[in-house]
């Protein structure tokens, strides 16, 4: 029967997995060995097992983690909230590749379509201030303390501030002291009492490549395409990136992608 299965290292090598990993993945249930030599203790490995491994391994790139690849199988792939992480995954990378694709265009561009916010764990506080150098000092000195605290950030998602005015609708937009909320995105098992929920919603969002000079423009396209497309605003719009720490010292400032996002009803 063993001359028709693998040795654990042979397996290990067609699939790019780690012993130790395959054996990781025996403990959790998620793998089972064809046959298991009693007298030496050795593993063996069918087609089925490598093909479930190279499978598991696809799931782990996609972000999955294992306890999420467990349901996906004791579900046999039925698991409505395995598929919606898959979605925000999908929705993650699409994001990323819009603002790299505008950096790589390098032109100065504005666009607005509808997206759906997922809900946010967030540390968060309110604040007052005028300019974006305000802002910039007040979520610098959030992000810090949030790090000091222990808290993680949440890596797939930007920091924003939400604006608390609506004054921009029907008339041009200008700078003016202004009470804004700073959020942190967190990992989601970072809740606790002094971080708040910011629930997930359906927005309008407008894309902007360029430094921040000219951030009036964004606010004054936002209100345009509102009117255009009939919409009801529910909630005060939110800056996404707007701390040069999340999008790294390295990248310039006239090379900044930021999202203004309304949310709508």
């Amino acid at each position: 029967m063993k001359k028709d299965l693998f040795t654990i290292n042979h397996v290990s090598k067609v699939c790019g997995i780690s012993r130790s990993t395959i054996l990781r993945l025996e403990d959790r249930g998620l793998l089972t060995p064809a046959y298991c030599d009693t007298k030496s203790g050795y593993r063996y490995y069918d087609n089925h097992n490598i093909a479930k491994l190279i499978q598991i391994k696809a799931f782990q790139e996609m972000g999955l983690q294992y306890n999420d690849i467990a349901e996906y199988y004791n579900s046999s792939g039925t698991s409505a909230a395995i598929a919606e992480k898959l979605e925000n995954r999908i929705f993650i990378l699409n994001r990323a590749l819009e603002e790299m694709k505008l950096r790589i265009g390098d032109k100065n561009h504005l666009t607005a379509k509808i997206i759906i916010l997922p809900d946010y764990v967030c540390y968060a506080r309110e604040y007052s201030g005028i300019t974006l150098a305000d802002r910039y000092r007040d979520m610098y000195n959030l992000y810090h303390e949030a790090c000091e605290k222990g808290y993680r950030p949440l890596a797939s998602e930007p920091l924003f501030i939400i604006n608390k005015r609506d004054d921009f609708y029907d008339c041009e937009f200008k700078y003016k002291e202004t009470n804004y909320i700073c959020c942190l995105p967190l990992e989601p098992d970072c809740a606790s009492e002094e971080t708040v929920t910011i629930p997930g919603c359906r927005a309008l969002s407008v894309l902007h490549y360029g430094n921040y000079g000219n951030f009036n423009e964004v606010y004054d396209f936002l209100s345009k395409k509102v009117r255009e497309m009939n919409l009801k605003p529910a909630g005060y719009p939110r800056t996404l990136g707007l701390v040069a720490p999340n999008t790294g010292r390295e990248i310039k400032p006239d090379k900044y992608v930021t999202r203004l996002v309304l949310p709508i009803e």
